[in-house]
């Protein structure tokens, strides 16, 4: 390592990581089952959300639309959680190593933006007629700004939030990681981001206030959750030393009461007329909560968990073939799901369950079929969200070689054409450690 100081140029020395943390109670194979988790979980949250809508109207507490708004809450430790995960991901990756900031945005940036502009295309025909009526003639600087606002702040489509949530996170990472050492500032960002959510607009509106209008979408309504990934990754010891509080019981009673909680809130907000959104949504007070008592439900269950997933050959295929498939069914499974919707339009309890069913399942088998089908396309891998390597050799399957689309350029093996791809003018990423994954 060179200098301590952080770069203001790009073309400045290096990015000087913070202290390395000494003791995380993380693995990457924790990282990994937890997005599997989320992932899923999120998947389910949108095939569902038709009943939890049914519910906002009829408010009927016997029926599957009850059962869905539950289960939606259950889910509300998704987002945050891949927001946390990105953080520490992000933090261990470079924490050892010496990036110029030129070295750090080619590949972080490209990283994001990549997958985000071609989903964004693959999505675009959804609003090509809001697009043309927009006043290209008479107004194209205005046409072209709101077009901008639309993709880069509103997204495309309801899920890419996430990505531009992660855009702005990366953007800010180098100056601020520092911070990530010091408890004054995550205490600081847990009071700031409690003061911008609810229900601090039902506090403020008693004192005929409210609270200022920020889009959903800009990351100073998800920073906390980022920044406290990185926080853990600087402090090594702050997990542990917060799960040896708790035993398993205590573990399981206060996540149990935090869920409890979130679908009181949930119930109290529709009850006060609030619209589904504001009812509904991450920025809760109850869902920080949640989200805390969850992660500590991992740490103390961790090693039950290991033990069943981690080395049982029989859940291997959750780390070869789900895993690393995580951030493209984020991605494409919308698109599934319309699909289903328009096959099976009908709104049984059988529906309920097979509308999941063929997301889920429909979504991983489009994941592996794009990655086989492109084993010699590996920028077009990248930019689609797919693992750089695929965890299993799809060319070894009988007859798979027929059927694959193949590269003009086929001289070259397909190790060393991704290898090229994804650490082109970026050496350090070549050497990343084997930490959780950002």
């Amino acid at each position: 390592m060179t200098d301590s100081s952080f770069p203001l140029s790009s073309s400045g020395g290096p990015i000087q990581p913070a202290n390395p943390a000494t003791c995380l109670n993380l693995t990457k194979k924790d990282g990994e089952f937890l997005r599997v988790l989320a992932s899923v979980s999120v998947v389910i949250a949108h095939c569902i959300h038709f009943w939890v809508v049914d519910f906002y109207k009829t408010r009927d507490f016997v029926s599957v639309s009850y059962l869905s708004v539950f289960l939606d809450q259950f889910t509300r430790f998704t987002v945050p959680l891949f927001f946390f995960l990105s953080g520490l991901g992000l933090s261990l990756q470079f924490r050892n190593k010496a990036l110029t900031l030129r070295e750090y945005y080619r590949f972080r940036l490209l990283k994001i933006l990549a997958p985000f502009l071609l989903w964004s295309s693959l999505t675009a025909f959804r609003h090509i007629d809001y697009i043309h009526a927009m006043s290209w003639s008479q107004n194209p600087w205005g046409s072209t700004g709101l077009l901008f606002k639309f993709l880069f702040l509103d997204g495309f489509d309801y899920q890419y939030y996430f990505l531009i949530v992660i855009f702005q996170f990366y953007l800010v990472f180098p100056f601020v990681y520092k911070l990530g050492q010091s408890r004054f500032w995550m205490g600081f960002f847990l009071l700031l981001h409690l003061a911008l959510m609810s229900p601090m607009e039902t506090f403020l509106g008693l004192a005929g206030m409210s609270l200022p209008k920020i889009h959903s979408n800009l990351l100073i309504l998800h920073w906390f959750y980022c920044f406290a990934g990185v926080f853990v990754a600087c402090n090594g010891q702050f997990l542990s030393s917060f799960a040896s509080r708790f035993n398993l019981f205590k573990a399981v009673g206060f996540w149990v009461f935090s869920l409890l909680l979130v679908n009181l809130e949930f119930q109290v907000n529709i009850h006060g007329n609030k619209s589904l959104y504001e009812a509904d949504h991450f920025n809760r007070w109850s869902v920080v909560l949640y989200c805390i008592a969850s992660l500590l439900l991992f740490l103390k269950a961790k090693d039950k968990i290991s033990a069943k997933f981690y080395s049982d050959p029989a859940w291997r295929f959750l780390f070869t073939l789900v895993a690393p498939y995580t951030f493209f069914v984020y991605l494409a499974h919308t698109h599934i799901l319309r699909g289903v919707d328009f096959l099976f339009w009908e709104v049984t309890f059988f529906d309920y369950l097979n509308r999941i069913i063929l997301v889920v399942a429909g979504t991983y088998l489009l994941a592996w079929f794009a990655q086989w089908l492109l084993e010699d396309y590996p920028g077009l891998r990248f930019a689609l969200g797919l693992p750089k390597k695929p965890p299993l050799n799809w060319s070894e399957l009988p007859g798979a070689s027929l059927f694959r689309i193949r590269s003009l350029r086929g001289a070259e093996p397909l190790s060393s054409q991704a290898a090229a791809f994804e650490t082109e003018g970026d050496p350090a990423m070549a050497r990343r450690s084997e930490q959780v994954g950002g």
